[in-house]
């Protein structure tokens, strides 16, 4: 088979698309890296950024949990709540304090509240985790719950106290809301 002028032209036509569309598939490749690493860097960022507002904000109250003033650290934390209302972090703080204090289903009720407007409190990589404290209080208290409620059960106290107790077991086994 003879090729003339025509045959060598396509075929080096053919030749430059391959080689072309290689280069633009090469070339593409490293945007999408780089696509995902900025978008993991802007997630990154805006916890660090959301951490350090949550320290900047709440330091009164830590600063008084840290120096055992618990009544003073709930008055300073109903401030913050009052200008922040529905901040999972003021739920999950006054949980903290309520359990110092010694009244651990009021603490369960708060981190119940907390952790459904963030699960971030109850994830295991999550730089504002909870889980110690949170298992702390499931294992302590959800066997008095059950016998408590076995024993009354129609009240609506201990009822709630058992859904909540069973609730946060239920999250830290890795239950989805």
């Amino acid at each position: 088979m003879k090729l003339d002028r025509f045959d060598t032209t396509l075929a080096v036509l053919l030749a430059l698309s391959v080689t072309g569309g290689g280069y633009l598939a090469l070339a593409a490749l490293p945007a999408k890296v780089t696509a995902i690493e900025t978008r993991n860097m802007e997630k990154e960022l805006a916890t660090q950024a959301r951490l350090t507002l949550l320290d900047k904000l709440y330091a009164p109250v830590t600063a008084s949990v840290q120096e055992g003033n618990l009544q003073e650290a709930l008055l300073k934390l109903e401030e913050v709540n009052t200008r922040y209302p529905g901040e999972a972090h003021g739920y999950i703080l006054k949980g903290e304090i309520l359990d110092r204090m010694g009244l651990p289903d009021q603490a369960a009720t708060n981190f119940v509240q907390g952790i459904k407007l963030n699960g971030d409190y109850i994830d295991r990589r999550s730089p504002v985790t909870r889980r110690d404290i949170i298992r702390k209080i499931v294992d302590t208290r959800l066997d008095a719950a059950v016998a408590a409620y076995r024993s009354a059960p129609g009240n609506p106290t201990l009822k709630e106290s058992l859904a909540n107790l069973n609730y946060l077991k239920s999250r830290l086994a890795g239950g989805c809301e």
